[in-house]
């Protein structure tokens, strides 16, 4: 029997593909076209999905084995090897320059209020300074180099700069008034240490003094508070009575003697409790009439610091709340006899609405039958006052 050709067809079913020679094993070969066999489309299998390899990655080392060795996910890499290459070695840091000089401390310091005026400036640093061209750094308008004296401490660190005099306080008579401006005072970058290194920038500082307040006060020209009492219990006589506007000291000069004492009251209720100090108070009054030698025959005036409601009996012999001393051994017609009578203020202020004051000779009365009298006119009798307020 003559073999029929063989018929190599290209069958496709379901993406696949098939190249073969068709036949059986008992002889019997297709004639024709071959048909597909019909496949039903749920019966098939998933396709197969290659996967797809991404190109393989460049490792970049520094060091390593050759890149015949390096693979990536076991595949040798080919081609030319990318090496990072070392980095430069940091250079060596500069060594620190040694710190140039700061000021640590200035005294008063910069911002105070409420200075006295006999201060001195000081200027603390941090390392020894060159004395000149730091003396020569100095500058303020208000305290000029010009009127200052400069002096250091043994390590140069400390420069204390004393004004030649005391400073001047601002003055006035009503606080509300009186203002109290800054005191400036620089050094300039001029100024060095003894390396030679000046400090960085100019320096300002500043401070403010105490204010000084003047004011004169008049004695309460009340009867009953300035005035004039005898031991015998009655006001006075004459230029020394009641309805006088006097205050008599010393003796009448009658049989038995009668002793004469002066009260003086001021009001102090405008003085602050707040003061920082009481620099002046000093009591004024004129002798205006005189009447024998009461200096020669009753010996020294005496002031007392008292404290009354009334001139009468109580006062004339309560004891002082502080025997002051003797404030005058001699004074003829018009002279000014003065005290200084601070300490009775500053205990009264804030705490009493009046200072009060009683005079007396050192003798009672000499008995001589003559009057020795000291008179004195309400309106020469004053303290003039002058405290410091910040």
């Amino acid at each position: 029997m003559q073999r029929k050709p063989v018929v190599r067809k290209l069958l496709t079913t379901a993406g696949w593909l098939c190249l073969a020679a068709c036949g059986s094993t008992n002889g019997d070969l297709f004639d024709g076209e071959v048909a597909p066999p019909e496949v039903e489309t749920s019966a098939l299998e998933p396709p197969v999905v290659q996967p797809v390899l991404e190109p393989p990655a460049i490792v970049v080392v520094e060091t390593g084995p050759s890149p015949s060795e390096i693979t990536n996910g076991g595949l040798p890499l080919t081609g030319e090897m990318m090496v990072t290459p070392p980095l430069p070695a940091t250079p060596p840091a500069e060594p620190m320059q040694p710190a140039g000089p700061r000021i640590v401390s200035v005294s008063p310091a910069d911002g105070a209020r409420g200075v006295t005026n006999d201060i001195d400036i000081v200027i603390t640093f941090n390392v020894p300074m060159e004395r000149g061209p730091t003396e020569a750094a100095y500058q303020s308008e208000a305290v000029p180099s010009s009127g200052v004296s400069f002096s250091w401490n043994d390590d140069s660190t400390v420069l204390t700069i004393t004004p030649d005099a005391p400073l001047d306080y601002p003055t006035g008579t009503d606080p509300s008034d009186v203002e109290s401006r800054p005191i400036s005072f620089f050094l300039s970058a001029s100024a060095q240490d003894q390396a030679g290194k000046h400090l960085s920038a100019p320096a300002e500082f500043s401070f403010a003094l105490l204010r000084q307040i003047n004011v004169s006060l008049s004695a309460q020209q009340n009867r009953d508070l300035t005035g004039s009492y005898r031991s015998n219990d009655t006001y006075g006589q004459g230029d020394c009575a009641r309805n006088q506007d006097t205050v008599c000291v010393g003796d009448n000069g009658g049989n038995g003697g009668i002793q004469y004492k002066g009260f003086m009251s001021f009001d102090i209720s405008s003085l602050p409790t707040s003061m920082a100090q009481l620099s002046l108070a000093r009591l004024n009054f004129q002798i205006t009439e005189r009447s024998g030698n009461p200096f020669n025959g009753l010996g020294d005036l005496f002031l007392d610091h008292a404290a009354f409601e009334v001139i009468g009996l109580d006062a004339f012999q309560a004891d002082p709340l502080a025997t002051m001393g003797a404030i005058a051994d001699s004074g003829n017609t018009g002279a000014v006899l003065q005290a200084d009578v601070r300490a009775a203020l500053m205990t009264d202020v804030g705490s009493r609405s009046r200072s009060q004051f009683r005079l007396e000779f050192e003798e009672s009365t000499n008995q001589n039958g003559n009057a020795d009298t000291v008179i004195s006119a309400w309106d020469t009798q004053r303290i003039d006052v002058s405290y410091l307020i910040p």
